[in-house]
């Protein structure tokens, strides 16, 4: 009979249940993809009731390279129980998170940064005893996860989290991203266990043990009341602006003095795709160069960037061998699949008849179109076009097979006079990343590897380190409208010679420098170095290689601008940097201590370190029970992919694979009951 209950069980888990095929009368109860995001979901007999309401205000505040930004959720709980908010917050992936807020009326508690483990025993306490509290704990560098502990029948919380990230610069133009949801990740593995799914709507597996805490449910922005937030970008840049964009948003830009304030054309954003804001100076007032320093507990900290010049541009492109890798998985279905098949097709259009390439699909499983790489002849160019055209999403994102077979395993080639580069295009939407940076590592060898990252809200953190591992560059296509000009970017720098064995050295100061060890540089690539120092450095030199000659520059420093942040952005591109060593060496917790004696010291969120808020006195009073509840997100705009409000995602499995596998798990489960001591007894009494 267990048998059959776990059977029945992982059926309703895969979205074929009964929850959502009930029909309501009444206006206060819903399907799941009834329920606007930002909603607390109580499921009764009747349906699942919207319990808790969120709004959520973002403010940016821009100066050079430091953005600052605090980002306020208010959630009100109109029901008559008492309440549990559990949320899962896309971050960007270099965010450093120094502090955590609980606004209760004018009552502000402060959070605390301590050791993970006592972090959550403090507020698990906390929870029991009826005091409000607050943790929040990084699941992945661009994940974190917030509880929100006994808010009452007619209360109103707000939760204010701040971070520091660096704003990148190049190609003539500095970008603010800010992550406003995620897609479904696909969770590979088995599991064991049957817990209660409070948290998300996947089970934990050896793979993604977390897979609970990345899985929230998801809503479409269709839906009922769909969640918004509110936004302000200040940008001091200390130079005058060519202009502002934001391809997928309505923006309003006004300019006071030094300082230029950006706000949402319609007073608030949909959060269903990230938020990208452009900037360019003015031709004359382009940067070069950009110090900025900051002085903490008597400790010097540096942010340095520059743009080392690459030599005359008039080279010769070397033959290439280049194996195009496409996502084809349901979380690539709608408008993620045309944009990654357009930028596939763009990459054929450039290759040339000396070059060598192949195309490799993959969902649950890979399929290349050449056995190894084939010249790129009309022929093969036309059968691959067609071979783009053909595909289709559905299935699992399981990666791990075509990656290796990208590198060098079943259709690569040992010629070394062929550059060797790899474009992967996918939405990264996995949970299993530290096993496949792994993978990265151990087959990249003398190859490059470039992701293009597709979609409304891909996973930037394993697209950028994928891109690092992989000694290659990260690009983002949000839109159709920008693959050509990404695509055409991105291909024109990798034809390009590359500055390679790179080494930074600053004179007049000891300094500890990241990131380390220094990547390669591409056409219109800055090279941005965030430094702790034992003194004011004169200048900076660069070394490294072009075009097989050594090649070096150097540039004087000056006195530097100071900039708050600067020490705590160092802070975490060393954590990034141990935890990056932990995989290449195959001991992910390696550098624990290292890493939480560093979050300690600069109060940040890392794997080993949490914020926890607890206030003083209980509020709940110990009659009443506490209902646990998670905040759904919304789904990305233009996708397909099924919102999993309970159950299984549709880039699990393909539906003749969760149809298969049902009816398997029902009859396996049958044959176990009817074999079992009692089995047909019961069976046969019963008839």
């Amino acid at each position: 009979m267990k048998a059959l209950f776990t059977a029945v069980w992982l059926l309703l888990g895969m979205g074929l249940g009964v929850a959502s095929a009930h029909a309501f009368d009444e206006a206060d109860y819903q399907r799941p993809d009834q329920v606007g995001a930002g909603s607390l979901l109580n499921r009764t007999e009747r349906g699942y009731r919207s319990l808790l309401r969120g709004q959520a205000h973002y403010q940016v505040e821009i100066h050079g390279l430091v953005a600052r930004v605090r980002v306020r959720q208010e959630f009100f709980n109109p029901g008559p129980d008492w309440l549990e908010a559990i949320y899962v917050m896309p971050l960007p992936a270099d965010a450093a998170v120094n502090q955590l807020q609980l606004r209760i009326g004018e009552q502000v508690i402060e959070g605390a940064i301590q050791e993970r483990a006592a972090a959550r025993q403090a507020y698990v306490q906390a929870r029991a005893a009826g005091q409000r509290a607050g943790l929040m704990e990084q699941q992945r560098p661009n994940l974190f996860t917030t509880q929100v502990a006994n808010i009452g029948p007619g209360e109103r919380i707000q939760v204010q989290l701040t971070w520091l990230q660096t704003v990148p610069y190049a190609q003539g133009e500095f970008t603010l991203r800010l992550p406003l949801t995620l897609k479904p990740r696909y969770i590979p593995g088995i599991s064991r266990d049957l817990p209660p799914l409070t948290h998300g709507w996947a089970l934990p597996t050896a793979q993604v043990p977390d897979a609970p805490w990345i899985t929230p449910p998801q809503r479409y922005a269709d839906t009922k009341d769909p969640l918004r937030a509110s936004l302000q970008v200040r940008v001091t840049p200390g130079f005058t602006l060519a202009g502002f964009e934001a391809p997928y948003h309505e923006i309003a830009v006004s300019r006071q003095g030094e300082q230029y304030e950006v706000l949402p054309q319609d007073g608030t954003l949909l959060m269903n795709r990230d938020f990208v804001m452009r900037w360019r100076p003015v031709p004359q007032q382009a940067p070069v160069a950009a110090y900025f320093t900051e002085t903490v507990a008597g400790q010097d900290h540096g942010l340095i960037m520059l743009l080392p010049p690459t030599g005359p541009q008039a080279v010769s492109i070397p033959p290439r061998q280049l194996v195009l890798v496409i996502d084809t998985s349901g979380s690539m279905a709608g408008a993620s699949m045309a944009q990654a098949k357009q930028a596939l097709q763009t990459a054929l259009a450039r290759l040339r008849p000396q070059d060598r390439f192949n195309v490799i699909a993959f969902d649950s499983d890979y399929q290349a179109l050449f056995p190894q790489p084939v010249a790129a002849d009309n022929r093969a160019r036309e059968r691959a076009r067609r071979f783009v055209a053909s595909l289709n999403a559905d299935g699992g994102t399981n990666m791990a097979g075509p990656l290796q077979a990208a590198l060098g395993g079943q259709t690569g080639t040992e010629d070394e006079s062929l550059l060797s580069q790899v474009v992967f295009i996918t939405d990264g939407s996995v949970g299993n990343e530290t096993a496949l940076l792994q993978l990265i590592q151990r087959h990249i060898g003398g190859q490059r590897l470039f992701t293009v990252g597709i979609g409304a809200a891909p996973n930037a953190y394993f697209m950028r380190k994928a891109a690092q591992f992989g000694r290659g560059t990260f690009t983002f296509v949000g839109s159709a409208g920008e693959v050509q000009r990404a695509m055409e970017q991105l291909l024109t720098g990798i034809e390009q010679p590359v500055l390679t064995d790179l080494k930074v050295e600053l004179e007049g100061a000891e300094a500890e420098l990241f990131p380390r060890p220094v990547p390669d540089l591409y056409l219109g690539q800055p090279l941005l170095i965030k430094a702790r120092l034992d003194g004011p450095p004169s200048g900076v030199r660069v070394s490294g290689r072009f075009q097989g000659q050594p090649w070096h520059t150097r540039l004087d420093l000056g006195q530097g601008e100071q900039a708050a942040g600067v020490a705590t952005l160092w802070a975490r591109a060393k954590v990034a940097h141990l935890q990056d060593e932990g995989v290449r060496q195959g001991n992910a917790g390696q550098f624990r201590q290292a890493i939480l004696e560093l979050g300690l010291r600069h109060r940040l969120v890392t794997p080993y370190t949490s914020f926890v808020a607890v206030e003083t006195v209980p509020a709940r009073p110990r009659s009443e029970l506490l209902h646990p509840s998670p905040v759904p997100n919304l789904m990305p705009a233009g996708s397909l992919q099924a919102a999993p409000a309970v159950g299984y995602p549709a880039t699990a499995l393909g539906l003749r694979g969760r149809l298969l596998l049902a009816v398997t798990l029902l009859g396996l489960a049958f044959t176990i009951w009817r074999s079992a001591p009692g089995g047909r007894r019961g069976a046969h009494h019963g008839a």
